[in-house]
């Protein structure tokens, strides 16, 4: 069978249009289907009023003061719903005593207050976000919350908590005009909480808290920021950053990360601090020249130290210091550091010294003797040659590109493969356009 030019091109033609087409409808007919599973929430109306006057829906949207006048008077709230739009100057709702579902006031530009003042148990979640007029909120009833979060609301000022509170599960406090947290000084317990960028607030003492099962993070408040948890002896997860002072003098065990980062101290005392489960990061510090991790023993994740540009001794911040179960990675203008006691690093080991009086031979022993198990060793001082092998002891130059060091060769095989692959796909329908001419 012999085909002419033209009725050649006109069957590649053919068939490069119904791969097209096929692959068009493929895609409306998929993005079809997943429109039609995504469906939209319906706003519903109360489901059920009981003797309690709990008022129960699915999902509903609270838009104007008439419906507003609907629900004032529940005592109980139960189901997803939403408080927003131009119409409120204030919400009140005089006779609430429970939320029991996922409550949000947000969006509504003209608010200037919101009143919850015989409000006593968060179940589920209040959300009081995004309004740039809101002054005041009203909690002074409130017990217990599971989770409550206050956010992007910069006019801001006026919080009336009930200082008795006794049981706090996730707060979360940001981008507010809140000057002063006295409110909540009286926890013992935290879960989580989260307060940041709240640009007023300088002192953030916890004088009664022992314990938070979650999270405590406190960072980017006012820059004189001053933090005092020193009644603190756990937490799950400490992250301190941007304040000009911090002390907790009991914490002795961070179960998972302890990070502090971009404050302006000049010291650092955790000496009653044995234990951290994760990772120890301290870094971008231009005034931090005194740590003291003087009782820490094992480090379950990474160490890292970077970027704090007055460090420079460090020979008794890790006096006991035994285990790190992670990578170590240390760098800056360090002239004297000192590990007596490490006997196990599991990861690997980067430590880079701009200064020309820091000694390498402590961490180079450590390594001989394997106790530096991961892939990759680097000690590094100004002027100096960087040390790097793998973990079997291969020669220095190659063990770099085995451990993930990708240098200029691999880019350059990886370009070729690539150019290969491409010459080939190109040859293909040129080779099979040959054989159905001769035919």
């Amino acid at each position: 069978m012999k085909f002419n030019s033209a009725t050649l091109f006109a069957i590649l033609a053919a068939g490069a249009y119904a791969a097209d087409e096929s692959s068009t409808s493929s895609g409306s007919a998929s993005a079809s289907s997943a429109s039609s599973r995504s469906g939209s929430p319906t706003a519903t109306s109360s489901n059920s009023r009981s003797t309690s006057n709990t008022c129960s829906f699915s999902s509903a949207t609270i838009t104007n003061a008439t419906a507003l006048q609907q629900v004032a008077s529940c005592s109980t709230l139960d189901g997803d719903i939403t408080i927003s739009g131009d119409e409120f100057a204030t919400i009140d709702l005089p006779q609430l005593e429970e939320i029991a579902g996922d409550v949000t006031i947000t969006n509504a530009r003209s608010l200037n207050s919101v009143i919850l003042n015989q409000l006593t148990s968060i179940e589920g979640k209040l959300a009081i976000t995004n309004m740039t007029q809101l002054i005041t909120i009203d909690l002074s009833q409130l017990e217990n919350s599971r989770d409550l979060e206050l956010v992007s609301l910069p006019s801001f000022a006026n919080l009336m908590l009930n200082q008795e509170i006794e049981d706090v599960g996730r707060f979360t406090l940001s981008d507010t005009a809140l000057s002063n947290l006295n409110v909540l000084t009286t926890f013992t317990t935290l879960q989580y909480m989260n307060i940041n960028n709240n640009k007023n607030i300088t002192q953030l003492q916890f004088p009664n808290l022992k314990s938070v099962s979650d999270a405590l993070i406190l960072s980017f408040n006012n820059d004189d920021a001053v933090v005092e948890l020193n009644e603190l002896q756990w937490a799950s997860n400490l992250t301190i950053q941007s304040v000009r002072a911090f002390s907790a003098n009991d914490l002795q065990n961070v179960n998972g990360t302890l990070q502090f980062s971009y404050n302006v101290f000049n010291a650092l005392n955790l000496s009653n601090l044995s234990y951290v489960g994760s990772s120890l990061q301290v870094f971008a510090h231009d005034e931090l020249a005194s740590l003291d991790f003087s009782n820490l023993r094992e480090i379950g994740g990474e160490l890292s130290f970077f970027n704090n540009s007055d460090l420079h001794d460090m020979s008794n911040t890790f006096p006991r210091l035994q285990t790190v179960e992670g990578a170590v990675a240390i760098s800056g203008d360090i002239s004297n550091l000192t590990m007596s006691s490490l006997s196990r690093v599991v990861g690997d080991f980067q430590l880079n010294s701009t200064s020309e009086d820091f000694d390498c031979s402590e961490f180079d022993q450590l390594h001989d003797d394997g106790d530096i198990e991961g892939h990759n060793y680097i000690c590094s001082t100004s002027g100096s040659d960087s040390t790097l092998s793998s973990a079997t002891g291969s020669e220095t130059g190659s063990s770099s590109t085995n451990s993930g060091f990708s240098g200029d060769g691999d880019a350059s095989n990886r370009s070729n493969a690539s150019n290969k692959l491409i010459i080939s796909s190109l040859l293909m329908p040129i080779g099979l356009i040959l054989a159905i001419a001769m035919l």
